[in-house]
C-alpha cells in the first residue's frame, strides 16, 4: 500500500499563482518540474504580501499524449499585477475530491494506480473536461506539499484527485 488516509472531501474554491512547465513524462524525469518547483519556492518567499506558508501546489494537467503540463503554485488572495512572463493566475472550482497521504519512499506510479482503483470502486470518476484531451486515467491531478528540500520519491505528501459521482 503506498497511500494511506483516503477519503471523500468538499472543497471551497481557491486561486492561486503558477509557474507553468509543459514537456514531455522524461523531461520531468530528469528534473525539469523539480527546476519549475524550486523557482516557484524562490518566488514565493521573495514576496512580502503573500502570506506563504511554505505549502507549495504541484497542479498537473494531462493534456499531452508523451506529457503533461505542471502548475507549480502557491494560494495567493490577490493577483499580482507584476509577475514573470511564464507565470499564470489560476483559479480552481469548489469541487469533490478523492484525497489521500502519499507514503515517503513508496512509488508514486503504484499511489496512483491504488487511487484510480478507489475512486471507481466507490463509484466515482475522475472529474474531466472538453477544454482538455485525456492522456491518463487520473487527468487532473493536486499534489500539496510543504517545502521541497529533498528528492521527490523521498517525501510524502497529500493527493487531491477532483472527481465525480457516477451516475448510470
Amino acid at each position: 500500500m503506498a497511500l494511506s488516509a483516503a477519503r471523500f472531501e468538499e472543497h471551497e474554491g481557491f486561486t492561486a499563482v503558477a509557474f507553468v512547465w509543459q514537456g514531455t513524462f522524461e523531461e520531468a524525469f530528469h528534473g525539469e518540474v523539480h527546476k519549475t518547483i524550486k523557482k516557484m519556492q524562490a518566488w514565493a518567499k521573495e514576496q512580502e504580501s503573500l502570506d506563504f506558508d511554505n505549502t507549495l501546489l504541484g497542479m498537473s494537467v494531462h493534456n499531452l499524449e508523451d506529457g503533461f503540463t505542471h502548475y507549480s503554485a502557491v494560494k495567493a488572495n490577490w493577483k499580482p499585477t507584476d509577475v514573470p512572463e511564464d507565470m499564470e493566475w489560476v483559479e480552481i472550482p469548489a469541487h469533490t475530491y478523492f484525497v489521500c497521504d502519499h507514503i515517503a519512499g513508496t512509488d508514486i506510479n503504484d499511489t496512483y494506480k491504488e487511487v484510480a482503483q478507489r475512486i471507481e470502486a466507490r463509484d466515482y470518476r475522475p472529474y474531466i473536461t472538453a477544454e482538455y484531451p485525456v492522456f491518463d486515467e487520473l487527468p487532473f491531478k493536486i499534489e500539496v506539499y510543504s517545502m521541497i528540500d529533498k528528492p521527490r520519491n523521498e517525501q510524502g505528501f497529500h493527493i487531491m484527485i477532483p472527481v465525480v459521482k457516477h451516475l448510470e
